[in-house]
C-alpha cells in the first residue's frame, strides 16, 4: 500500500458503530484508502450525506428508506452484496453488520482472497473454524478491539507456543451493583455503557458479559487455539484489550485507549503502520497507571459461563448460543422480559439442543434462524423455566 496506489475499500454496515469507525479512518488517510462501496440494511438519514462525501461508486441497500445521489449506482436484491464483493472495484471488504445476511459474502470474499476487516460475530461464528488460516496468512483482519489486539500480540508467533490467550472486559456498567438489584435495570440503563460508545445491542451484552463469551468462541474459531486455552477476564479500566502467554512464561500485552478507529486503522493499513491523525485521541498516560484484573464472578455474569459451557460441548453450540441471546436482548430491549432473563433464556435453548452438528453454510444459517425463531417464542411466552428438548 503506497500514496500512489490507494486501496478501493467497501464498508458493509456503514452507518453502524463500526463501520463509522472504519469511514472515519478512511477520512482521515484520503491518500491510502478510497471508499468505492457501501452497504446497509435501510441506509438510515447518514447513508445520503456518507455517499456525498466518499462519492462510492456502488451502494447496496436491502430496504432503500432514502434518496441517494444520482451517481451512486443502487443495487438491491439477494445477490448484491455478493456482486459487490465480486466487483473489481472492491479490494477490502470491512464487515461491519450484525446477522447473517452477510455470510455468504464473507465466505465468497475469502475465495476470491480479498481483503477483509472482520467485525461480525454472527458471520464469524457460523464460517467457524474456516477463519483460522486466512487470519494466520493476513487476508482476515479481526477487527473488534479484543481480537485485533490478540492478532498484534500474535503477530510473528509460533501458535504452538501459545499458553493461552486472554480477553478483557469492562464489566459493565453493573459490575458493582448488588445482585439482587440486576432484576430491575432498564435497557436504558443496560444500553449505557461506561467506557465504549457502541450500539444498544451490543451494549447490553457487554453488560451481561455474553459478549466476552461470544468473544472466546470467536478468539477459538479466528485462531484455532483451543476453547480451554482462551479466558476472559475483568479489567474495568479498558486500556489493556488483550494478552497472550507463552509456554516460556512471557506475557504480551496490547494498551491502548478505548477507541475503535485504533482497531480499524491498524486492519485497513496492515502491515503498515500510519501516523495517528485522527482527532480525539490521546495515548495512555503512563505515569501513575494502575492495571487491575479480576476474575467474573458466574452469580453476576451467568451467561458468559455459558458461552464458556458452549465453547467445551463445540459445534453447533456457539451458533445456537448467539441466535439465542439475540432474540433474548431483542425482548429486553423491548421491555417484555427483565435483565436478569436474557441469560436464563439463553441457557435454556443452549442446554435444550439435542441434535446434530451441521457442516455446510446454509445449514448452519438455518440452525440460525430456527434457534432465535425458538427464543424469541420462549421468551415470549416466558416459559424458560420448564426445560424443552428441540433440535
Amino acid at each position: 500500500m503506497s500514496k500512489n496506489t490507494r486501496k478501493k475499500v467497501a464498508v458493509i454496515g456503514c452507518t453502524g458503530s463500526v463501520g463509522s469507525s472504519a469511514l472515519d479512518v478512511c477520512r482521515a488517510y484520503p491518500e491510502f484508502f478510497q471508499v468505492t462501496a457501501l452497504a446497509a440494511e435501510t441506509g438510515r438519514e447518514a447513508l445520503p450525506s456518507l455517499c456525498r462525501e466518499f462519492e462510492p461508486k456502488i451502494v447496496v441497500l436491502r430496504e432503500p428508506r432514502y434518496d441517494l445521489p444520482k451517481e451512486a449506482e443502487l443495487w438491491k436484491g439477494e445477490d448484491a452484496l455478493l456482486r459487490l464483493i465480486e466487483s473489481d472495484e472492491v479490494e477490502h471488504i470491512v464487515f461491519a453488520s450484525s446477522g447473517v445476511a452477510a455470510v455468504k459474502a464473507l465466505a465468497r470474499a475469502m475465495e476470491l482472497g480479498k481483503e477483509i476487516s472482520l467485525a461480525n460475530k454472527e458471520s464469524a461464528l457460523i464460517l467457524g473454524e474456516r477463519l483460522a488460516s486466512a487470519v494466520r496468512a493476513g487476508q482476515i483482519r479481526p477487527l473488534d478491539s479484543e481480537h485485533n489486539a490478540l492478532w498484534q500480540c500474535l503477530a510473528g508467533e509460533n501458535y504452538d507456543h501459545v499458553e493461552r490467550l486472554i480477553l478483557t472486559a469492562s464489566g459493565g456498567p453493573f459490575l458493582r451493583t448488588p445482585l439482587e438489584q440486576l432484576d430491575a435495570v432498564t435497557p436504558e440503563q443496560a444500553a449505557s455503557h461506561p467506557v465504549w460508545s457502541m450500539g444498544r445491542k451490543i451494549s447490553v451484552d457487554s453488560a451481561t458479559m455474553i459478549n466476552k463469551g461470544i468473544e472466546l468462541l470467536e478468539a477459538h474459531d479466528l485462531f484455532g487455539i483451543p476453547g480451554e486455552k482462551i479466558l476472559p477476564v475483568i479489567h474495568p479500566g479498558s486500556k489493556v484489550h488483550a494478552l497472550v502467554s507463552f509456554i516460556d512464561g512471557a506475557t504480551k500485552m496490547l494498551l491502548s485507549p478505548p477507541d475503535m478507529r485504533l482497531a480499524a486503522l491498524t486492519a485497513l493499513s496492515w502491515p503498515m503502520r500510519l501516523p495517528l491523525r485522527m482527532k480525539k485521541i490521546e495515548p495512555v498516560e503512563l505515569d501513575g497507571l494502575d492495571l487491575h484484573f479480576e476474575r467474573p464472578q458466574e452469580a453476576r455474569f451467568p451467561g458468559l459461563y455459558t458461552a464458556i459451557e458452549a465453547a467445551r460441548r463445540g459445534e453447533p453450540y456457539p451458533v445456537i448460543l448467539i441466535a439465542a441471546d439475540e432474540a433474548a436482548v431483542q425482548t429486553f430491549l423491548e421491555g417484555k422480559i427483565a435483565f436478569s432473563d436474557i441469560a436464563k433464556i439463553v441457557s435454556a435453548i443452549v442446554d435444550g439442543y439435542n441434535g446434530g452438528d451441521v457442516e455446510d453454510i446454509s445449514s448452519r444459517i438455518a440452525l440460525y434462524e430456527r434457534c432465535r425463531a425458538r427464543a424469541l417464542k420462549l421468551a415470549n411466552e416466558r416459559a424458560w423455566g420448564r426445560k424443552k428438548v428441540w433440535s
